[in-house]
């Protein structure tokens, strides 16, 4: 498959509906227990077939530091875009602070790039959780109510998120 043929395909709604459920994906929680919301976390539910990572894929010589997020798509809360260009304060957050978490195991950004996840199974039912700091301005705009995230690009298919944050999805202690 080449690029032109996966910015082709299309992600059914349905889909990303059940792997990302409304009330269940998207959480702002506190994860230095100090009281204070300060970081997101996503949850996505393996309901499709179990899978494996690959115990080592050659994505070549990356340089995290490098990468520009925007010269590949726009990322839109609630139809907004979100400064995601590299040297942005959201940006140097994530990168500094995303952990992807199975099983209770922690992985950092630059270990899932590395291929330290590798021969995992995400067997049928399991949750990825994704879990990253963003700056309190982004933070204020994930008010209780429904929103949708979304991302749009011309290399990969654009993906939109629906979702509702509640009493049971905001201000959480974080948990792995």
């Amino acid at each position: 498959m080449n690029l032109e043929d996966l910015k082709n395909l299309k992600v059914p709604t349905a889909m990303i509906k059940k792997v990302f459920p409304t009330k269940k994906s998207v959480y702002t929680v506190d994860t230095t227990g100090d009281g204070n919301v300060d970081s997101v976390e996503l949850v996505a539910l393996n309901v499709i077939m179990p899978f494996g990572i690959p115990a080592k894929e050659d994505l070549g010589d990356i340089d995290v530091d490098e990468i520009d997020p925007s010269e590949h798509g726009k990322l839109l809360l609630d139809g907004e875009q979100i400064e995601i260009s590299k040297g942005a304060s959201n940006i140097n957050l994530i990168k500094e602070s995303l952990h992807v978490y199975h099983k209770g195991e922690k992985f950092s950004f630059k270990d899932a790039l590395g291929g330290k996840m590798g021969g995992r199974i995400i067997a049928m039912g399991d949750e990825i959780k994704i879990v990253f700091k963003l700056d309190e301005s982004f933070l204020a705009k994930l008010t209780e109510g429904k929103h949708t995230l979304s991302l749009e690009s011309n290399k990969i298919p654009n993906v939109e998120i629906g979702f509702e944050l509640t009493k049971n999805n905001m201000n959480q202690a974080f948990t792995p």
